[in-house]
């Protein structure tokens, strides 16, 4: 086990499954001392297991929903009370539907900018206060391939996660005096539930199976292969470290070449 995050509180959004489970399992490695959220408890409870049994230890987690900005106060509190500090977050919480804009319901748009995008902002309003008073802390931020390149019928998604990039080029600009770097990571095709999910509704929509529509995801990958959550959670755990002092506003793809700006 590395010790380069001995020490080191990171919260982490969505931290139960897939890219999260991901990020929160190398942060460990690494030595740091997690914190996992995500709005789901028994995944989370399922996670808190795992990492017990690698640190012989239970780490501190809270079942949060990234849109309730009162609930997110009161576990970055706890956190705080806890450990006395937060030196990175992960805003990794995020959600995924397919729809023709057509077709698109002011719910399922209201359904990914809530979670993706103004959960990002919510959660991190309230660890920033703490991150400014020391003078230091990293932020990143999942946003998506989707951020880069607009994804028919996931033109919602592709707006929240646009807008997550945004987010994280502004705020690296006020915060930067602080000492305090946000970047964010941009993951291409990757094999999750979320994607498994995909597949189905992207088959349904456009007349294809859902292993035809997998297939064409690695076929677009110049590295012949889908993205792993253990390929983005490297990048994650790359971008909190010193290696990555000098790097702010960032949007880093993560995607095998299938973007390339």
């Amino acid at each position: 086990m590395s010790q380069e995050f001995k020490g080191k509180v990171v919260l982490i959004t969505g931290a139960a499954v897939g890219i999260g489970r991901a990020i929160t399992l190398k942060f460990v490695e690494a030595g740091a001392t997690v914190v996992p959220t995500d709005i789901n408890p028994e995944s989370l409870a399922v996670l808190k297991a795992e990492v017990a049994e690698l640190t012989g230890a239970e780490p501190l987690t809270f079942q949060m929903d990234v849109t309730k900005a009162e609930q997110i106060q009161g576990v970055v509190d706890q956190v705080i009370a806890a450990y006395g500090k937060i030196d990175v977050l992960c805003n990794n919480a995020g959600v995924s539907s397919m729809v023709r804009v057509v077709d698109m319901s002011e719910a399922d748009w209201d359904f990914n900018m809530n979670v993706n995008a103004k959960g990002t902002f919510l959660v991190t309003r309230a660890v920033l206060p703490h991150m400014i008073a020391k003078k230091s802390g990293k932020i990143i931020n999942t946003a998506s391939m989707a951020a880069k390149i607009g994804a028919p019928l996931l033109a919602h998604y592709s707006a929240s996660k646009f807008a997550v990039v945004g987010f994280t080029q502004a705020l690296a600009k006020e915060v930067a005096q602080y000492g305090i770097t946000v970047n964010a990571v941009c993951p291409g095709f990757v094999l999750t539930s979320m994607q498994d999910r995909e597949v189905v509704w992207e088959g349904q929509l456009r007349g294809m199976s859902p292993e035809a529509v997998r297939q064409e995801y690695i076929d677009q990958t110049p590295l012949g292969r889908l993205c792993l959550p253990e390929d983005v959670a490297k990048v994650v755990v790359f971008l909190a470290s010193s290696g990555a002092d000098f790097m702010t506003g960032q949007a880093i793809n993560v995607t095998g070449g299938a973007c390339m700006h």
